[in-house]
């Protein structure tokens, strides 16, 4: 990573929770994670997935906070290389050398560690949508994680990035995983967050916006006439 190799920074991810017909707390748009999806792929080149040296902390000033690199040891052993004070936060502690597995429910854990298997093996992305119980609260969360390759060129990285939609201040924090998305890595990759971000720019905070371009309109097409005898 160029620049200094730490984390700080922070932009909340707010708004009315979504749920289905049956009350069940779904995935929906966020600012944040689509924030995280544009600047991953912005730094692909075809199939290629981006290199963890390529992340540059001065172009991630909205996900910064929120973030997380991975680091996978070994198959099953994935540890925080690097994490955002929001995830310090959560924890309640400096979560760099952490094990993954720490941020879940101990009945979770088995199934976490295989769902962030698939982001090295496929590689593939994942969405996890997320909820924590405390004694004073509950806090509601979505994760993404996307593959990065080492310095050889192996997916041995990830860049993880949590966006919050309610929190409880209570830490530790152990997520259980409400629902799952795996997102196999394709040059037709499609995924709910792709087709979001392609359409719905984050919008840059008031007094760093740059005026709106005025809309040129083109010149309009002559009228087809025909005459008629």
């Amino acid at each position: 990573m160029t620049g200094r190799d730490s984390f700080d920074g922070g932009f909340a991810d707010t708004g009315a929770d979504v749920h289905d017909i049956m009350g069940q707390r779904m995935m929906r748009k966020s600012p944040l994670l689509e924030e995280a999806w544009r600047y991953w792929s912005s730094l692909r080149s075809g199939r290629n997935l981006p290199k963890r040296e390529a992340l540059d902390p001065r172009a991630m000033s909205l996900t910064l906070g929120h973030s997380m690199i991975l680091d996978r040891v070994r198959p099953g052993t994935v540890r925080v290389r690097l994490g955002g004070r929001v995830m310090n936060s959560l924890m309640g502690m400096e979560v760099r050398g952490l094990p993954v597995r720490a941020f879940f429910d101990v009945a979770q854990r088995a199934r976490a560690i295989d769902l962030v298997e698939h982001v090295f093996e496929g590689p593939s992305t994942l969405e996890l949508d997320l909820i924590s119980q405390t004694d004073s609260g509950l806090t509601h969360a979505r994760m993404l994680i996307l593959p990065l390759q080492d310095a050889s060129g192996a997916v041995s990285k990830a860049l993880s990035v949590i966006a919050l939609d309610t929190f409880d201040p209570e830490p530790p924090h152990r997520f259980s995983i409400l629902r799952e998305r795996i997102n196999p890595l394709t040059r037709q990759t499609d995924t709910a967050f792709a087709r979001l971000a392609r359409r719905a720019p984050v919008q840059p905070p008031m007094e760093m916006a740059d005026p709106a371009a005025p809309y040129a309109a083109g010149p309009k097409a002559r009228p087809y006439l025909r005459v008629v005898k």
